[in-house]
């Protein structure tokens, strides 16, 4: 399913992740999960240790779905916010 290793943990993170954006975004599991492969699929293994678990689902949600440099934190309320693109291939 992702293209990196993962604990039972990250696992979890992972699957929190998916259900915010399900609920926050209206996307689909497989663009959630493309979403967080593109974010993440270059690293080979996130577990206990990572520094993913040093913020919540909702934020890893909103910032994979938006993009870190989209300042989305600031801009929840603004029209011009658009989700970062993404390639269901990747």
């Amino acid at each position: 399913m992702f293209n990196f290793k993962t604990d039972d943990v990250v696992q979890g993170l992972c699957e929190e992740i998916i259900g915010v954006m399900l609920k926050e975004f209206g996307i689909s599991r497989e663009e959630a999960i493309a979403r967080i492969n593109s974010k993440w699929g270059h690293l080979d293994t996130l577990n206990e240790n990572s520094v993913v678990l040093h913020d919540t689902s909702d934020f890893w949600a909103y910032d994979i779905y938006y993009g870190s440099s989209s300042r989305w934190w600031k801009r929840l309320d603004d029209p011009t916010l658009k989700p970062k693109p993404i390639s269901l291939n990747e």
